[in-house]
């Protein structure tokens, strides 16, 4: 279960942290409830939630790592799920920035990204400080900025490198509510690239790092881990203990999702909205997965559901719940599933 995760550094007090370092990611598997909480983050005064995903670790500083700050800054703007908020079109969901001042925080950007005194300076936090100004938000009563992309989850070691300072929170959910989610979603999007082999192996990045802090207190002052049941029961709750991992007051505006200080509808797979935290989605998977879909996440889940409060629902393990196609599988992500099962998990 060891994971190549450098030592936390020692938390240092917020107040004594530039800018720079007052950084918080959200980082967990894709539908685990991300979305949701950068949007409960984004009404609290003392935070500052970018709205959008950057893809800045795991994409900016790896595939576009050895390019020209003019391509990463491209990437930002044009290419990645932000390209939204900087007036580009939407990928996918509902993202309304009709009332934004987008043209303006391109072009603060812009001027900020590539003038001289900032070229030593990271792309991540210029854009969080030109976010700021656009929206009006003074840098210096900033206790924390927060930038969320799932896929931070594979990338805490380059976060700690760069951000030494930094606070993580990692969301989790049941992994038959993410299967569950991603069949909704192909049936929604019909992009032809549902997998079900990287919906498991997210979960077990994200579930392992989770084990590793409740065996051996991994960073228990540097990264959290939220449930996204706990987190949708009981949201004062959980989000008044966000407030002290962050160290920062409780406030009611963290009870209302808002985007970019707007209320916000949901991003749900179901395509339903909703202007207030909701229970319905814990359980939906029940009624929406077949038993052989239960059984491929079971079959490959178990050993870590349990541990984590997961119960499985299926007594054991059946041959139909491994072949059985999943509901959005083309031929060949069904192939690349099926092969990563038996070089990976067959034998467990």
């Amino acid at each position: 279960m060891s994971l190549s995760l450098p030592d936390f550094p020692a938390a240092a007090p917020v107040e004594a942290l530039p800018f720079d370092q007052r950084a918080c990611f959200v980082a967990g598997p894709a539908k685990s409830g991300t979305t949701l909480l950068v949007s409960l983050l984004d009404g609290h005064p003392g935070l500052l939630a970018f709205p959008e995903e950057t893809a800045y670790f795991p994409t900016v500083r790896t595939k576009y790592g050895a390019r020209s700050r003019r391509e990463q800054f491209d990437y930002l703007t044009r290419q990645s799920l932000s390209n939204v908020v900087f007036g580009g079109p939407c990928k996918w969901g509902r993202r309304c920035y009709a009332d934004f001042p987008a043209r303006e925080l391109l072009a603060r950007f812009e001027e900020a990204a590539f003038a001289p005194a900032n070229a030593g300076r990271d792309l991540l936090v210029i854009l969080l400080e030109t976010y700021a100004a656009t929206v009006g938000r003074p840098t210096g009563a900033v206790r924390r900025w927060v930038e969320k992309t799932p896929a931070n989850r594979d990338h805490l070691p380059a976060i700690l490198e760069r951000f030494p300072h930094a606070k993580v929170l990692l969301t989790l959910r049941d992994p038959r509510a993410l299967l569950s989610a991603q069949i909704q979603l192909e049936r929604t999007r019909k992009l032809r690239r549902f997998s079900v082999y990287l919906t498991i192996k997210h979960w077990r990045t994200a579930a392992r790092l989770a084990l590793r802090q409740q065996e051996d207190g991994l960073g228990k002052d540097r990264l959290m881990v939220l449930g996204f049941r706990r987190l949708l029961q009981q949201p004062e709750h959980w989000m008044r203990k966000v407030c002290a991992f962050l160290d920062v007051p409780f406030d009611d505006a963290l009870l209302q999702p808002t985007k970019a200080g707007r209320p916000w509808a949901g991003n749900s797979a179901n395509e339903t909205t909703f202007n207030a935290i909701s229970t319905e989605p814990v359980d939906r998977w029940r009624k929406l997965l077949t038993e052989a879909e239960i059984g491929w996440v079971e079959w490959h889940c178990r050993d870590l559901m349990e541990p984590l409060g997961y119960k499985p629902t299926l007594g054991q393990r059946k041959l139909r719940h491994w072949y059985k196609p999943v509901r959005g599988e083309t031929p060949k992500e069904y192939l690349k599933s099926r092969l990563y099962s038996l070089q990976k998990w067959s034998r467990s």
